[in-house]
This record gives C-alpha cells, sequence and structure tokens, in this order.
C-alpha cells in the first residue's frame, strides 16, 4: 500500500492569489494636489531670496515623502508631475478609464511579486467577466499586524463596471522556470525539519532532511537532500503507522546523517 514519486525537473508556475480592492483614496488624491500646488510654488520662488527658496524646496521634499509613504514609487510621483493634476481615478470611475486595485501581498511571497506583472481579478459580482491589469508599485512598508505589504495595480475599465469600494480575487501567475520537484505529499515536517523517506530497495527506505524552496501546484522545490531520479514516499499512511520506525529514522539522522531502515 505503499505509493511512491520521482524526484524530478518541472517546470513551476506559481499562482500568488489575495483578495483585493477597486480604491477609493481621498487621502491620496489630496496628497497629490499638495504635492503639485508645492512644484508651483517652489517654481515661483525661483527668483526669491535664499530662505524662501529653501523654504519651499523643503515643502516639496515633504511632500513627496507622503507620497511615498502613501505607497507611490518615484516613477508614479512622476507621472503625477507630468499630468499636472491629480488622479481622478482614486475618488470615482468611469466608463473608458482606469481603476487602481489595491490587494495584500504575504510577507512570504514579497520576493516574487515585482511592477509590471500582470494581475488577473475576478469580481464576485460579475461571474465570467475578468479584468487584466499590471502591478504599478509596491508599498515600501510592511503592515505589522498581516505581515503583509500592499501592491496597487492599474485595471483597464472599458465598461465603467468596475467602482470604487469594489472586492475582487486577484491572480498573479509568476513563472519560475524548472526546478527539482517532490509531490507535497512526501514531506513529513516535524516542526523543526522536513524529512522525505527514500526507496532504496523493495521495502527498504532511508530517511532524508530535505531542504525546501518555494511550493507551487502541490509540489515543492528541493533545494538540497535529493538527487533527480529518487524515489521518494508519498502515501501519508505509510508515514503516520510508522511511528516507532519514524522515531528510529530521525534518531539515525540525529547521530549519522542517515539510516536505513527496513520495511
Amino acid at each position: 500500500g505503499v505509493k511512491t514519486a520521482l524526484v524530478q525537473r518541472r517546470s513551476v508556475t506559481k499562482t500568488i492569489r489575495t483578495v483585493g480592492r477597486i480604491a477609493y483614496d481621498p487621502v491620496l488624491y489630496q496628497a497629490q494636489e499638495e504635492y503639485l500646488q508645492s512644484l508651483l510654488a517652489s517654481k515661483k520662488a525661483e527668483g526669491s531670496e535664499p530662505e524662501i527658496k529653501e523654504q519651499a524646496a523643503k515643502l516639496v521634499d515633504s511632500a513627496k515623502i507622503k507620497l511615498r509613504l502613501l505607497g507611490l514609487s518615484d516613477e508614479l510621483i512622476l507621472e503625477v508631475e507630468k499630468s499636472g493634476k491629480p488622479d481622478r481615478s482614486l475618488l470615482y470611475s468611469e466608463a473608458g478609464g482606469r481603476v487602481w486595485l489595491y490587494a495584500p501581498i504575504y510577507e512570504y511571497e514579497i520576493p516574487l511579486v515585482k511592477v509590471g506583472d500582470q494581475v488577473e481579478v475576478e469580481i464576485p459580482s460579475m461571474p465570467g467577466e475578468t479584468f487584466q491589469g499590471t502591478v504599478r508599485s509596491i508599498d515600501p512598508v510592511l503592515d505589522p499586524m498581516t505581515r503583509s505589504v500592499r501592491i496597487r495595480a492599474i485595471l483597464g475599465n472599458p465598461e465603467g463596471l468596475l467602482k470604487p469600494e469594489m472586492y475582487g480575487n486577484a491572480s498573479i501567475k509568476k513563472e519560475l522556470g524548472e526546478k527539482l520537484v517532490i509531490p507535497e505529499e512526501a514531506i513529513f515536517a516535524t516542526g523543526e525539519r522536513n524529512i522525505v523517506f527514500v526507496l532504496l530497495a523493495a521495502n527498504e527506505f532511508e530517511p532524508r532532511e530535505v531542504i525546501l524552496g518555494v511550493g507551487a501546484d502541490n509540489f515543492y522545490e528541493v533545494k538540497s537532500g535529493l538527487r533527480e531520479g529518487e524515489t521518494v514516499v508519498t502515501s501519508g499512511n505509510f508515514l503516520i503507522d510508522s511511528e516507532s520506525r519514524l522515531k528510529a529514522a530521525l534518531e539515525g539522522i540525529e547521530t549519522s546523517g542517515g539510516h536505513r531502515h527496513g520495511g
């Protein structure tokens, strides 16, 4: 009744899922307005006394820092400068326009998400409809309560169906390339380490501690501990029924770095 699987290389796609909302953000809208006004004041102060010019420059810096803390990248701040007006899509939506999606990404997923990634959004109230977008910025500060950061993505809104404060299920697919992987079922997590059992011969297995990488599609990347082509046990019942042998196996790892056991 023991089930097994090969350790093999395969293309891995990680889908990051989150729940976001269409932005209604008058605070950011007002901060953009303040930044633009500070730029105008700084320009007017160019021919003034040094003290006035310095004060105007400080106001620009202060307004820019506020935008950064609210989550805008330098690129997006430059876009605000070029447009010369705050982004009205932060307040209301229009057909043929765009909307912003705000969505949290957990701390362990942060290294995978980049500006420019494509986002697909489904709105529960619109079954069958999907909206495409692009990640434009990632907040610079982590939320200490949720251990997440907020991403901001722009979505097209051709028919004006997306409204501020709507919720949507968002997904970002990341192609991670070819990885050495094993099925999730092969991993026995003890809390301190991850163990797999390698089948050596009929009814003969060897415990191995493995270092795991990214998990995707019920597989986990193996950083170390296994070689391509080896066979690992995937039957959960086998592991559960083998408590005494598991204990001995773990002791074997502690004392000698690996130990063979008969089935």
